[in-house]
């Protein structure tokens, strides 16, 4: 086993976690740009296995709406997930 002595093994909590800090470091550019690259790998697809880059777009969209509120969100605390309809036009 000393072939595997150099490979690190994350969970995915930290995966997660990495990858919530890499998108908080993205100008806003880089972000729009990362979650239409993740959004065109995870469109629908036929596999058995889990989509891989649902979770990183989901995050790339939270990091959108925390750096972008909207308006309403804005102006009464914020509130969530719950949609409100319409979508801004550069959001990823």
């Amino acid at each position: 086993m000393s072939h595997l002595k150099g490979i690190a093994f994350e969970s995915p909590d930290v995966q997660l976690q990495k990858l919530r800090e890499r998108l908080r470091l993205m100008s806003d550019e880089e972000l729009v740009k990362f979650g239409k690259q993740v959004r065109s790998l995870s469109e629908p697809r036929v596999g058995v296995t889990p989509d891989p880059w649902r979770a990183q777009l989901q995050e790339a969209r939270a990091e959108w709406r925390r750096r972008h509120p909207r308006r309403s969100e804005a102006v009464n605390g914020g509130g969530g997930d719950a949609p409100t309809g319409g979508r801004h036009s550069a959001c990823p």
